[in-house]
């Protein structure tokens, strides 16, 4: 188990139960730090009643991600309660991505498991309709929410000390670390969303291989190869917004054909295709 997530097999359940636990106390351990972002919260608002603004920042700060990822750790417990066992799969596509050397048989096997695990994504003509996941949504919610907040409140109160007079030294420059850390988040947040889309709409589609998966308490990111047209292998990394992928799962892959170290899993985007 790797904070809070534990790997289990979808098709045999094997450690199903012991991924449940795990689901379970990362629950418990998200309810109590929102449990503590609001004590400090009510405490900040008693204390200083004419900055509510403060104590509401507070709150979102520190409850409103637990809070988020509670609801998609109850999400994967329902999932795990639907599994039904069944046989293992008789083949996987890691013996067309083990080997690095490409060659016309590796070429041609490579081909047959990409018809074989998507043909349904291959047969959609591009440019691909897109529609944001109910994750996605929650993120945006979450993002502009908090630069709306500091935006309204957090932009005037550090204006006012800026104008304020007195002499100014090194450590008044930390006034703008807020903003700087606020708006670029938002920024590349922004860039993100825009370049996933632009991969799943007009991308080309390659079958990709989790390679290895890095869990953290509010964050999920997978390494991943895929073989592009002309046989070569790319590797690349990604933030996994579903919390869904482990090592050893397919997935497929868009990239830019021009630049392929530009690319996203379907699985691991805000962004899915409408058609599907």
């Amino acid at each position: 188990m790797r904070r809070g997530y534990k790997f289990y097999c979808s098709q045999c359940g094997w450690d199903r139960e012991i991924a449940r636990a795990a689901l379970v106390s990362f629950t418990r351990q998200s309810l109590f730090v929102a449990a503590l972002g609001l004590i400090v919260a009510v405490v900040v608002g008693i204390e200083n009643p004419s900055e509510r603004w403060a104590a509401g920042a507070i709150l979102l700060a520190f409850s409103g991600l637990p809070l988020f990822y509670v609801a998609s750790a109850r999400l994967q417990l329902r999932k795990l309660n639907r599994l039904s066992v069944q046989p293992p799969p008789q083949q996987t596509i890691r013996v067309a991505l083990s080997d690095a050397t490409p060659s016309p048989a590796n070429d041609s096997k490579a081909m047959t498991f990409r018809e074989k695990e998507f043909p349904e994504l291959a047969m959609i003509p591009r440019p691909r309709k897109l529609k944001t996941t109910w994750k996605g949504r929650g993120y945006w919610v979450f993002a502009l929410a908090v630069v709306g907040l500091y935006t309204i409140y957090g932009v005037p109160a550090t204006w006012s000390k800026f104008r304020s007079p007195h002499s100014w030294n090194g450590n008044d420059f930390m006034l703008f670390v807020p903003a700087a850390m606020v708006y670029g988040y938002f920024l590349a947040f922004l860039r993100n969303r825009f370049r996933e889309r632009q991969l799943l709409a007009h991308g080309a589609l390659a079958t990709g291989y989790v390679t290895a998966q890095y869990n953290g308490p509010y964050t999920q990111s997978i390494n991943y190869r895929f073989r592009r047209g002309d046989g070569a292998i790319i590797t690349g990394r990604s933030n996994d917004a579903s919390r869904s992928l482990f090592e050893g799962m397919t997935v497929p892959v868009f990239y830019d054909a021009q630049d392929p170290r530009r690319s996203v899993p379907l699985d691991a985007s805000m962004t899915t295709i409408a058609d599907l």
